[in-house]
């Protein structure tokens, strides 16, 4: 997962709490905060600006689900992931429709939690971008284009590299066309090539003879994003 990466999890039992506040602590760069119960879990969702909300339902104070409407309510942005022993598909379908993106049922395989979680704070992309930042593409909209794109490759299964789909994803987010993405990636890694650091040179080697194709500056990206990530 990428750096910055700013959670909150809500959980009153403390064999669970600490267990995945344990798990969560092996993630480089993760800030995590903790609420013991659903009025705390409400406070800090608000006043701390986090990306992903892990949420219990069954909680002391006001209930997962209360907590999650009014934060919806009150315009919370973070992705959330209700992890409970509350499961069946009336629960399930409640929770989704006051706000939650993922539902996950106790006890749940850490590869599901890190997943969800990695996919709500943005997947792929967001360690892209960062990755663009590191090879000092300059912040504009072709760095963004060109980190969805990436993103978009790398969580596609393998065998299916389809780079229309990914030119087509970062066009609708950016409000642009799937033209106006293929030439900004273009001119972008133009850009890089011109700067030539370190990480671009282990991408392409030291001295390429020539700037490298979208396709390939993408996966390119894409794969060593994924490595970063573990």
């Amino acid at each position: 997962m990428s750096k910055g990466l700013r959670v909150l999890l809500v959980e009153d039992d403390g064999l669970q709490r600490e267990m995945m506040s344990m798990l969560l602590g092996t993630v480089e760069g993760l800030c995590l905060a903790v609420a013991h119960d659903g009025l705390e879990g409400l406070e800090l969702a608000l006043t701390e600006s986090c990306d992903v909300i892990i949420l219990d339902l069954i909680l002391p104070g006001i209930s997962g689900m209360e907590l999650l409407k009014r934060y919806r309510r009150r315009g919370g942005k973070a992705g959330v992931l209700v992890l409970s022993k509350a499961g069946g598909e009336r629960v399930h379908a409640a929770a989704i429709a006051a706000g939650a993106d993922f539902f996950l049922c106790k006890p749940a395989a850490w590869t599901e939690i890190r997943r969800a979680v990695r996919f709500l704070a943005g997947g792929l992309t967001r360690t892209c971008e960062e990755l663009l930042e590191e090879m000092a593409a300059p912040d504009w909209e072709g760095r963004r284009q060109a980190a969805r794109c990436a993103g978009v490759l790398g969580e596609q299964e393998k065998g299916r590299v389809l780079l229309k789909e990914a030119y087509w994803a970062a066009a609708r987010e950016s409000g642009s066309s799937v033209v106006c993405v293929e030439k900004n990636v273009r001119k972008l890694i133009g850009l890089l090539a011109g700067e030539n650091t370190p990480l671009f040179q282990s991408l392409f080697g030291e001295r390429p003879e020539k700037a490298p194709t979208n396709k390939t500056f993408l996966l390119a990206l894409a794969r060593a994003a994924k490595d970063r990530e573990g």
